[in-house]
C-alpha cells in the first residue's frame, strides 16, 4: 500500500521518458490535491456534524468532486489541470471569504489566497508567482478595510496579525520557494552537464580502449575481467561472441612461472593460452586505474619465442653473442672483419679475392606492404638461401639492416668485372618464399677486390660501400675506382647545395612545347632545372640525388604548386594549353603528396583537363601495388595519366593493364635512329598501332628533323616533341607581361 502510494505520489523521473520539469509539476499538482482533498473532506465532516450549514456542505461537495475529476486528469493533461487547481482554489477561497460572516472562516479563506501564490510557483514560473502575490492585495485591502475601525478604537491584534500573514503567506514564502527552485534547477542543469560530459567521456575512453592497437584487457586486482577489447577476444578465444565479463584471466592464460599466482599485478609476464599452450602471450600490465584496476595488453611472442629458442640452441657461450647477428646467426660487422682478416693473413702470398656488400633493394617496400614480422623473415630466407650457394671458403656476414657482405676466393677468370658479376648473380637467389608466397628479390652491390682496391677487410669494406653508392636499379653492380673517392665528395657537397635549393625554392621550371602534326602547340612538359653556382646541374644528376635524400616529394610539391598558380592564371585567361608534370613514383608513395594532387583537382576541377601527370615507367616503384592503387585513384578524379618512357623500364606491357594510362609516350632511344634503323622502325610502328587500339594518345619524344616529324606523323603519332620544334625555356618565357606569349595560344569556345 504505501509503495503504491509513494509511486503514484513520488513520480520517478527515469520512468517518465527524460521529462524532468513535466513529471515534477504532476508530482506537485497530485501532492498538493491530496492535501487540499483531505481539508475539504475535514471541512465537510464539520459542516455536517456541528454547523449543519446545507449551503457550504453543497459547495464544498461541488469542489471535492471536481478535485478528484482533476487528481484522475491529472496524468494525461497535466498542465491544463494544474491551471484549473489554481483558479478553483481560488475561485472557492473567494466565495468563502465574501459569502461566510464567520471571521474565523474568513481567516482560513484567506490563508488559502496567500497559499496561492506559493502553489502558483511550484506548478508554473516566477512570473506566475508574481502576478497572484499582487492579486492578493485585493483580498487583503477589502479585509483590512474592514479592520480600520478596530486599529482605531486600538484593537491592532487582528490588523497585525493579516498583515504578518499577508507578508510571510503571500510574499515572503513564495519568494523563498522562487529561490530554492532556481537553486535546484541551477544545480540540475549542473548535473545534467557534467552527466553529458561524463557521457563524451566514457565513449572516448571506450574507444580508446577499443582502438589501443594491441589486445587490452581491464581486471581488477582479483584478476576478473571486466572488459575485454576485439583484439584481445579474438587472441584468447576460439569462439566468436564470448562473454569474458565476469571471468578471472586465470581461465585463459597460464603463467609459465607456477609461482607467479597474481601475474596480472606484476609488471610483466609470460604466459600461454589455456586452450593452446604452443601459443606464447605476454602479459604487460600498463597502469593501475584509480579504482584499483589493472589494464593489461597483451602480445603475442609466439614466433619471437621460437626465434629466440632456436638462437639460444645455437649458442655455445655469452660472448659469441657479441660476434653473432641474433636473426641470421651470421657473423656481424665486427666479427666478419676479424674472419676475413685471419683468412688474409694465413693466405697472403696465394690470396686473390674479392669482397661485396648485397643491399635488397626493394626492402623499405617489403617492410611497409608486409610489415616488420615478415620482412624479418625475407632477411633470414635470403641469409640462409644465401649461405647454401656459398662455398665453404667464403665469407659471409650482416652488417645492419639489409646489408650483407661476402668475402669469397677467386681465381684468375673472375679477375675480370664481367666475370665476376656473372659469379655474383649465380650466387643471388631471384626469388624467396614466404608465406606461401613468391617475391622476386632485387640487390644492389658495391665490389672492390683483395689486393688492388685494399689489404684489409676493413679498407675493402669502406671501399665496398663507396662503390655501393653508385648502384642504380639500372646499373646494380658497382666496381670501386680510385676516382669515386673524390666523386662522393662532390656529391655529398651537392647534396647540400641541393637540400638547401629544394627548401629555399630555386629549383626552376623550364616547359618544352608538344605539338600536333601541323606544327601548332598543343600541350607543355613541365622540366625541372637546377641553376648552380653559375651552371645547370643535370637533371638526371640532381632528381637521383634528390631521390637518395628523400626529398624528391618536396620538390614535387614545390613544382606542382608553382604550376598551379601558373595554371590557374591560364584558366582566367583561356589558355587551353596542359601542361605534363613528370612523377617517378617515391612521391606517390608520400602520403602527403598524393592528398596534396587529390586536394588540387578537388578544389579546381578543371585542372583535369590542364594538368597531365606522366608516370616514369624506368623506376622500379612503378610497379608496386600502392602506386597502381593511387594512380586509379587519381584517374577516377579526372587527372590525364601518360606513361612515359614506354619500352625502357619495368614490365611496359604489365603497366598498360596495371597503370590506367590515356596517354603513352614513346621514348628518344627509339625515336633517334629513325628513319634509316628499320628495326626501330617497326618497334615504333607496333607502338603506334597497339597505343591506337587500347584508344590512348601517342607522344614521340627526341624529335629532330623533319624526316622524323614526318614519318611520325604519317605513322598516326597524335603529338610530337623535340628540338626541331622547340628546346625547353624557361616557364618565367611564357609568363611575362602578363602571360603575352601564352595568350598567344589562346584558343577561344
Amino acid at each position: 500500500m504505501l509503495d503504491s502510494l509513494k509511486q503514484y505520489f513520488f513520480i520517478d523521473s527515469a520512468q517518465s521518458s527524460g521529462q524532468g520539469p513535466a513529471t515534477f509539476q504532476l508530482s506537485i499538482l497530485r501532492i498538493l490535491i491530496a492535501i487540499t482533498i483531505s481539508i475539504f473532506v475535514i471541512s465537510e465532516l464539520h459542516s455536517m456534524l456541528i454547523n449543519g450549514v446545507l449551503f457550504f456542505f453543497e459547495i464544498n461537495s461541488l469542489y471535492l468532486c471536481a478535485l478528484f475529476a482533476i487528481l484522475y486528469l491529472s496524468k494525461s493533461h497535466t498542465k491544463i489541470c494544474a491551471i484549473v487547481f489554481v483558479l478553483s482554489l481560488t475561485l472557492i477561497s473567494g466565495v468563502m471569504l465574501l459569502t461566510n460572516p464567520d471571521r474565523e472562516s474568513e481567516k482560513y479563506a484567506l490563508i488559502a489566497l496567500y497559499s496561492v501564490p506559493i502553489i502558483t510557483r511550484l506548478l508554473f514560473t516566477f512570473k506566475a508567482s508574481l502576478l497572484a502575490m499582487a492579486f492578493n492585495l485585493i483580498p487583503f485591502y477589502l479585509v483590512t478595510t474592514q479592520w480600520i475601525d478596530e486599529l482605531l478604537v486600538g484593537e491592532s491584534s487582528s490588523f497585525y496579525f493579516q498583515l504578518l500573514t499577508f507578508m510571510t503567506l503571500n510574499i515572503g514564502l513564495p519568494l523563498a520557494v522562487s529561490q530554492i527552485i532556481h537553486s535546484l534547477e541551477s544545480h540540475s542543469a549542473k548535473m545534467r552537464e557534467l552527466y553529458r560530459k561524463l557521457n563524451e567521456n566514457y565513449l572516448l575512453y571506450e574507444e580508446f580502449f577499443e582502438n589501443t592497437g594491441t589486445p587490452t584487457l581491464l581486471c581488477d586486482q582479483r584478476g576478473v575481467l571486466i572488459k575485454a577489447n576485439q583484439l584481445a577476444q579474438k587472441l584468447l578465444s576460439k569462439h566468436k561472441h564470448t562473454n569474458f565479463t565476469g571471468t578471472r584471466i586465470g581461465e585463459w592464460l597460464a603463467p609459465l612461472n607456477q609461482q607467479t599466482k597474481l601475474f596480472w599485478q606484476s609488471n610483466k609476464a609470460e604466459c600461454t593460452l589455456k586452450h593452446n599452450i604452443d601459443i606464447h602471450i605476454q602479459v604487460r600490465r600498463a597502469s593501475l586505474t584509480n579504482h584499483g584496476h589493472y589494464v593489461l595488453h597483451l602480445d603475442n611472442m609466439t614466433e619471437f619465442r621460437a626465434i629466440q629458442q632456436k638462437l639460444e640452441s645455437t649458442q655455445q657461450t655469452n660472448s659469441r653473442l657479441a660476434h653473432f647477428d641474433l636473426l641470421t646467426l651470421l657473423p656481424n660487422h665486427l666479427h666478419f672483419c676479424r674472419q676475413v682478416n685471419l683468412k688474409i693473413n694465413e693466405q697472403d702470398n696465394h690470396l686473390t679475392g674479392a669482397m661485396f656488400i648485397i643491399r635488397i633493394s626493394q626492402f623499405k617496400l617489403l617492410n611497409k606492404q608486409y610489415g616488420k614480422d615478415n620482412a624479418n623473415k625475407v632477411i633470414l630466407n635470403f641469409s640462409k638461401a644465401l649461405q647454401k650457394r656459398l662455398s665453404d671458403q667464403a665469407i659471409v656476414g650482416r652488417l645492419r639492416g639489409v646489408k650483407f657482405a661476402c668475402f669469397i676466393p677467386l681465381n684468375q677468370t673472375h679477375l675480370i668485372p664481367k666475370n665476376l658479376s656473372m659469379l655474383i648473380q649465380a650466387l643471388l637467389p631471384s626469388q624467396l618464399m614466404m608465406d606461401g608466397q613468391r617475391l622476386n628479390m632485387d640487390y644492389q652491390l658495391g665490389i672492390a677486390y683483395y689486393d688492388t682496391d685494399g689489404k684489409t677487410a676493413e679498407e675493402l669494406l669502406e671501399h665496398c660501400e663507396m662503390a655501393l653508392e653508385y648502384s642504380s636499379s639500372s646499373d646494380k653492380f658497382s666496381f670501386y675506382n680510385h676516382k669515386l673517392e673524390g666523386k662522393l665528395v662532390r656529391e655529398h657537397n651537392l647534396s647540400l647545395q641541393l637540400s638547401s635549393a629544394i627548401k629555399n625554392k630555386q629549383i626552376d621550371i623550364w616547359l618544352q612545347p608538344q605539338v600536333a602534326g601541323n606544327g601548332q602547340i598543343k600541350s607543355f612538359e613541365a622540366l625541372a632545372r637546377w641553376h648552380n653556382e653559375g651552371e645547370f646541374v643535370s637533371p638526371m644528376e640532381f632528381i637521383k640525388l634528390a631521390e637518395k635524400l628523400g626529398m624528391l616529394p618536396v620538390l614535387a610539391e614545390n613544382l606542382v604548386r608553382e604550376l598551379v598558380i601558373t595554371l590557374s592564371a591560364w584558366h582566367k585567361e583561356r589558355v587551353k594549353i596542359p601542361i605534363a608534370f613528370n612523377l617517378a613514383g617515391q612521391e606517390l608513395m608520400n602520403d602527403t603528396f598524393f592528398a596534396l594532387l587529390m586536394t588540387l583537382i578537388a578544389d579546381n576541377p578543371w585542372l583535369s583537363e590542364m594538368l597531365e601527370l606522366e608516370i616514369t615507367e624506368t623506376s622500379s616503384v612503378m610497379t608496386h601495388p600502392l602506386i597502381h592503387k593511387r594512380l586509379r585513384s587519381l584517374s577516377q578524379y579526372g587527372y590525364s595519366i601518360a606513361i612515359d618512357d614506354f619500352g625502357t623500364g619495368q614490365a611496359s606491357l604489365g603497366q598498360l593493364v596495371d597503370i590506367p594510362a590515356s596517354i603513352l609516350k614513346i621514348d628518344r632511344r627509339f625515336v633517334a635512329p629513325l628513319p634509316q634503323d628499320k628495326r626501330h622502325l617497326d618497334i615504333v610502328k607496333s607502338t603506334i598501332q597497339l597505343a591506337v587500339s587500347l584508344d590512348m594518345q601517342v607522344i614521340a619524344e627526341g624529335i629532330e628533323t623533319k624526316e622524323q616529324a614526318n614519318l611520325l606523323t604519317a605513322l598516326g603519332c597524335h603529338t610530337l616533341q623535340g628540338y626541331y620544334f622547340g628546346k625547353p625555356a624557361p616557364m618565367s618565357d611564357w609568363t611575362a607581361n602578363d602571360h603575352e606569349k601564352a595568350k598567344e595560344l589562346r584558343m577561344v569556345y
